[in-house]
């Protein structure tokens, strides 16, 4: 479990019952995120956010204990293999009864349910977890390894950006940033339709430009060895990309580059948090002059999910290339340290907490 000030640690505590309409769900896998080391140092902005709390909210696992109620409504059983949606929305709130997936009082696995409510078993670093009768869950195949499918919320999130961003038949778009958030965008503008797909990093990004050709991306641009606005206008025949989709995490050049990847009147999505920073060179001139649209990508909606796992459990592209690196419980430091980029002479596309149990 998370404590709030940098540190975890592991607590055992009593498999639970399912709670009233539920079930417990026997962990098999959670992806790992960059939120989650932010997280590990304390509250990141999610609104009702606990500590100490088990984390993990990309959760795989199979049905283990289920309530009658919850059988019928979910139409599943004892054994089925599920993803679980991180969020629950309430149902009763003004946006929820219209429709409208930005629900007012929503809980969040992994966050807002901590260690003293109820079994505290609400996160996916947990061998077992509680399951409410809100949840959304979405069966997934019993053929595919664990750690192949933990991609569905990132991808989630990508298939609603590229919505967000109006990528169509036959565009060309670049993604900025290759960490397994920027390749889940790959993945999601080829399935959207776009002709041509660039992914732009830096030196350090060679494993992850290897994973962005293995999973289709037209071309990889290493922005500190290469012009990439030359090389853009060289892929594009001088027309520039129709979709910009930064999605780098911290770096604000990557914002003002933007501006001169795109081309007239096209759109640039802005999804890769920079911490609040002020962002350097940015002429908005240049985007008032040349008519392009911003938006923002923040999280994925219910349509987005069901899209998402959809598109992970067919043969549309190569899941294996997604996988990276997997750790346990008892390896969790070497995976948290693979996040956070810190260890020596090694990279990971990806990480999945595996249970062994």
């Amino acid at each position: 479990m998370f404590t709030g000030d940098g540190k975890w640690e592991v607590r055992e505590l009593a498999v639970p019952e399912p709670p009233a309409g539920g079930a417990v769900l026997r962990v098999e896998a959670v992806g790992l995120c960059g939120s989650d080391l932010a997280q590990m140092q304390g509250p990141i902005g999610v609104p009702g956010e606990k500590f100490p709390v088990v984390p993990g909210h990309e959760t795989v696992g199979r049905i283990e204990a289920i309530t009658a109620e919850a059988a019928k409504s979910w139409r599943l059983a004892e054994g089925d293999r599920v993803s679980v949606d991180e969020i629950l929305r309430c149902g009763e709130c003004a946006a929820c009864r219209a429709g409208d997936p930005e629900c007012t009082s929503m809980q969040v696995y992994g966050y807002t349910l901590g260690v003293d409510d109820g079994s505290g078993l609400w996160g996916g670093y947990g061998e077992r977890m509680a399951l409410l009768p809100r949840t959304n869950l979405h069966r997934l195949p019993d053929d595919v390894p664990a750690e192949e499918l933990t991609m569905f919320e990132p991808l989630a999130n990508a298939v609603h950006w590229a919505s967000r961003a109006g990528v169509q038949l036959g565009d060309s778009v670049v993604v900025q940033g290759p960490g397994h958030q920027g390749l889940a965008c790959l993945i999601a503008a080829k399935a959207a339709g776009a002709a041509q797909v660039i992914v732009t990093g830096t030196s350090a990004d060679a494993q992850r430009f290897a994973a962005a050709t293995a999973l289709g991306a037209d071309a990889t641009i290493d922005v500190e060895n290469e012009d990439p606005i030359a090389r853009v206008g060289e892929l594009t025949g001088g027309r520039m990309a129709d979709v910009v989709m930064d999605i780098a995490a911290v770096a604000t050049a990557t914002i003002p580059l933007a501006v001169q990847l795109v081309r007239n009147r096209g759109t640039i999505l802005l999804a890769g948090l920079k911490h609040f920073q002020p962002v350097d060179g940015l002429i908005t001139d240049l985007i008032v002059l040349r008519q392009l649209t911003l938006v923002g990508g923040a999280g994925y909606t219910p349509a987005s999910m069901r899209t998402a796992v959809d598109l992970l459990v067919s043969d549309r592209f190569n899941r294996a290339a997604l996988v990276g690196d997997v750790v346990t419980l008892d390896t969790l430091d070497e995976g948290m340290a693979l996040l956070a980029r810190s260890t020596p002479g090694r990279d990971s596309v990806h990480v999945s907490l595996k249970h062994t149990s």
